[in-house]
Order: structure tokens, then C-alpha cells, then sequence
């Protein structure tokens, strides 16, 4: 009995097939010699792929929202009250972060 797409999407472990072309003999190839499954491999990749993602997403989310709010107050550090502040850091008299101003 075939499964329908929608039926097979609403199981806990729906199968996703991916087309590797020369790349599954390259995975053979890894798996083979890390003593692993190319399943491993690939769940391991995907895993990574995934957090990278979702973590630069959020980075360039967080950039949006510190310039549309430096667009509405004007509030900021200068790059040269940063550095003097940066410089600080490995020194027995570590400075605070610099105040944003206008």
C-alpha cells in the first residue's frame, strides 16, 4: 500500500531522500574511514548546517534592529570610543563599555 505525501508528512520519522551524485562515494569514502554511517555523517552536517544558519539569521536580525534603533534615538559609539574601550580589555584596569550618546 502506497503512502500519500500528506499521510507520510504526519509520521513521527517521515523519509527524505536526497540525490548525492559523486558525493555518496565521498561520504562512503569518510564514513569508511571515521568508522561511522554515512547516516551519521549526514545528520552530523545537516545538524551543523542548520545551527550556522539559524545563528547568522539571528545575527543579521539583531544588526536590522540596532540600526533601525540607532535610526529612531541616533544613539551610537563612535569606532574610536570602541577601540580605546577594546584596548583596556587584557589590562589589570579593564574600562566599562563606552555610554551611547547622540
Amino acid at each position: 500500500m502506497q503512502t500519500s505525501i500528506e499521510e507520510s508528512s504526519k509520521t513521527k520519522n517521515p523519509i527524505t531522500s536526497v540525490k548525492l551524485g559523486d558525493r555518496k562515494k565521498a561520504l562512503e569514502d569518510l564514513a569508511l574511514h571515521q568508522k561511522r554511517s554515512v547516516h551519521s555523517l549526514m545528520i552530523e552536517a545537516i545538524d551543523r548546517y542548520i545551527t550556522q544558519t539559524k545563528a547568522r539569521m539571528e545575527y543579521e536580525a539583531q544588526a536590522i534592529r540596532s540600526y533601525e534603533n540607532f535610526q529612531a534615538t541616533g544613539l551610537h559609539v563612535t569606532q574610536k570610543e570602541l577601540k580605546e574601550w577594546a584596548k583596556t580589555l587584557h589590562t589589570s584596569d579593564p574600562q566599562p563599555l563606552p555610554e551611547c550618546h547622540k
